[in-house]
């Protein structure tokens, strides 16, 4: 092996005629076989129309491409040209080619005839040119993880200096970096003696600063808008965003309406941004566009080459009630307490741009403690936790229904997991009594194991030592136990309590049914878990099994599936750690919820979700692909409003979608059922009797009790 060209995030590497990329913040490697042996030489970033990490120039007259999720050509200037499903030729010209697989990756040739090949089938797909040419070559890291750690001191004006840095990871600051893939996973922040900023990671030239008072409250109220903003923080007497023109935007001193006035902005902010972009890296013709357009006082994409000062001018003259209504719901939204506990935290937050509130004491916090509260998806869709008519921000001491226990160490838990291959989930399920036991295994074993699951383990009884095995055991990707949960720990039945052990580690992600108290969740968590949830109440077997489903098979996340279960006694449900963590990873990255409730028994009303998460890639766009609803693409967080009718043929036709999570009529259909006519007819029969009758809920296939 040859060592090539080598950067802090890519280098480059040639043996014989493969070039491999080394993804140095991801860990993973790219390979392009060349149809001769590469000789490297750097090559200029600015040759590339969108942002590279490194780039190398060497002779070529084709590459192939062994792995890779797509295609784009786009001409020298950046400007979409094709995504070739064919193989395709291209007249002589200048083209970048862009891959995307293990990198990102962009390929340009100058006055050359190009040709594209294997698109269509598993193989590489192969680029060639008519001749033999210097091509350049850019790659740029996904960056789904820090690139490195800052250690703060107990010191806010030293945090304030380590969020100056997090917008690190953001390439660009044109309006380009509200698309997901230019922002980078924000530096780690770890709590030390003293403040150490690695030398790779600099402050952001944006001509931007965020004031804030010398307080932890500032500072996390504030934190995410500067990161988006690539702004350093600075300590002064009130808040403020300055600008480089000379402009300063005052902020409110009172806390509840700075946290309120932070959001506002970023929320602002952010999806004019989406606006303004429409013209840019990637033509998009937006569904909001239509909307919010004729209220603005500007054309969002004659704004995109301006100065980000001279954007935010542009910018402030909008006021937040007019872009609310469409813009996306956050991803995640957060309370912490205001002592330095919470610092850790931020990274993970910034990375999903989710607003901070403050509440609450810093007085107590012990080490290893919740820092806060996080929101979780509820059955009514929402994620919010406030309200502009009241303040109804919960303080952080208690954990209300439907929020998480706020822990840093299960996010870093989350980016040292390694999810289990598709269909390959190890599940296990602790059960107290021997008919329950029972209908678990009829519920889960017929007519066969719930899909996505590769090993499913139902302990019966279990005795003190298996429920410790399990409890600690990292290769189970999830865990159920309706064990009774006593002083924060489930408890065997030859046993008065299992002790705790806080050497041992966790599953990735646990369910616990008869808990009011998120405790033994907390546990769960502090030893390794990514996520976990506690349920005052209990699940029937047929919905134990779609839970199942939902996490194993689809990718959702913990709080999306447990708040889709339709349960006649609504029981509370809270969690601790990332309540949007997945026991496997969805795919595509945001999933697609299709909600059909029949009208008749040949007419069904369908509602179109898109399930947000920290994967979900916010400023991501996506586009229905059916008849009934418009072409237009849509920002990830925002849902159709219209609900269109469609026949049984239809919604059988559906079934058949590989990337749709489908419910028909409260049940959900498992990716691994087809259905037909005559099967969506019989749910269609069957619920509108049950509603006539006014009786149970018809998602529950069994009744069930202790």
């Amino acid at each position: 092996m040859k060592d090539g060209v080598s950067g802090e995030r890519i280098g480059f590497e040639v043996d014989g005629t493969t070039l491999t990329v080394r993804d140095v913040i991801e860990g993973e490697e790219m390979e392009f076989r060349a149809d001769r042996e590469p000789e490297l030489s750097p090559a200029l970033p600015a040759l590339f129309p969108s942002p590279v990490d490194n780039a190398v120039s060497f002779e070529a007259t084709s590459l192939a491409v062994p792995a890779y999720t797509s295609i784009v050509v786009r001409d020298a200037e950046g400007e979409f040209v094709e995504r070739p499903n064919d193989p395709t030729e291209f007249p002589r010209g200048s083209y970048c080619v862009e891959t995307t697989g293990a990198v990102k990756s962009t390929l340009r040739v100058e006055d050359a005839e190009v040709s594209v090949s294997g698109v269509e089938g598993p193989e590489s797909v192969e680029i060639s040119l008519d001749r033999p040419a210097t091509v350049s070559l850019g790659v740029r890291s996904l960056h789904t993880r820090p690139e490195a750690t800052i250690t703060v001191p107990d010191d806010p004006e030293a945090l304030a200096e380590a969020v100056s840095v997090l917008g690190s990871s953001i390439r660009e600051f044109s309006a380009e970096r509200s698309w997901p893939t230019l922002r980078g996973y924000p530096p780690r922040i770890r709590r030390g003696e003293s403040l150490e900023i690695p030398s790779p990671l600099t402050v952001p030239d944006t001509g931007v600063e965020v004031v804030v008072r010398p307080t932890y409250a500032d500072v996390y109220r504030l934190s995410t808008l500067a990161y988006y903003l690539g702004a350093r923080m600075t300590i002064g007497e009130a808040p403020a965003v300055r600008l480089d023109n000379g402009y300063t935007e005052r902020l409110p001193t009172d806390g509840h309406r700075l946290e309120e006035r932070a959001a506002d902005l970023l929320r602002t902010w952010f999806f004019l941004d989406t606006l303004v972009r429409t013209d840019g890296y990637t033509i998009s013709d937006r569904a909001e566009y239509d909307l919010v357009g004729p209220q603005l006082p500007f054309y969002p994409p004659n704004l995109a080459d301006l100065p980000l000062s001279e954007r935010l001018i542009e910018f402030l003259e909008v006021d937040a009630e007019t872009v609310e209504p469409y813009a996306p719901e956050w991803a995640a939204e957060a309370v912490l307490r205001p002592g330095p506990e919470g610092a850790e935290l931020l990274p993970h937050l910034a990375n999903i741009l989710a607003p901070i509130r403050v509440r609450g004491s810093a007085e107590g916090v012990r080490s290893g403690d919740p820092v806060g509260v996080t929101a979780a998806d509820r059955p009514t869709g929402s994620r919010s936790l406030s309200s502009r008519e009241g303040d109804s921000v919960p303080v952080p001491d208690s954990i209300p229904e439907w929020t998480a226990a706020a822990l840093p160490a299960a996010y870093e838990h989350e980016l040292r997991r390694t999810p289990p291959d598709a269909g390959g989930a190890n599940v296990t399920l602790l059960v107290r009594s021997e008919e329950r036991a029972r209908r678990l295994r009829e519920a889960l074993t017929s007519p066969s194991t719930p899909a996505g699951v590769g090993s499913l383990s139902i302990l019966e009884t279990p005795t003190t030592d298996s429920v410790a095995d399990a409890l600690s055991d990292p290769s189970i990707d999830l865990l159920y136990s309706d064990l009774p949960v006593r002083e924060g720990l489930p408890v065997a039945d030859d046993l008065p309590r299992y002790p705790a052990a806080d050497d041992r580690s966790a599953p990735a992600v646990s369910v616990f049914e008869g808990s009011s108290r998120p405790a033994v969740a907390v546990d769960t968590v502090r030893r390794g878990g990514t996520g976990a949830a506690v349920i005052d109440g209990h699940i029937p077997a047929d919905q134990i099994r779609t839970a199942i489903e939902l996490l194993a098979a689809e990718g959702l996340p913990l709080d999306t599936a447990l708040a889709t279960l339709r349960l006649p006694s609504h029981p509370p449900v809270r969690f601790a750690g990332n309540c949007s963590t997945n026991v496997m990873p969805p795919n595509p990255p945001t999933p697609r919820f299709i909600s059909v409730e029949s009208v008749s028994e040949s007419q069904h009303r369908v509602t179109w979700r898109t399930v947000l998460s920290p994967a979900s890639w916010l400023g991501a766009e996506y586009q229905i692909v059916y008849d009934c609803f418009d072409e237009k693409t849509r920002l990830v967080g925002r849902d159709p409003t219209e609900q269109p009718i469609l026949s049984s043929e239809v919604v059988a036709d559906w079934s058949t979608e590989p990337d749709t999570t489908l419910f028909l009529n409260g049940q959900f259909v498992p990716p691994t059922v087809d259905l037909t006519v005559e099967d969506v007819e019989a749910s269609a029969r069957k619920a509108l009797a049950t509603d006539e009758s006014g009786a149970g809920d018809p998602t529950e296939l069994r009744s069930e009790s202790e």
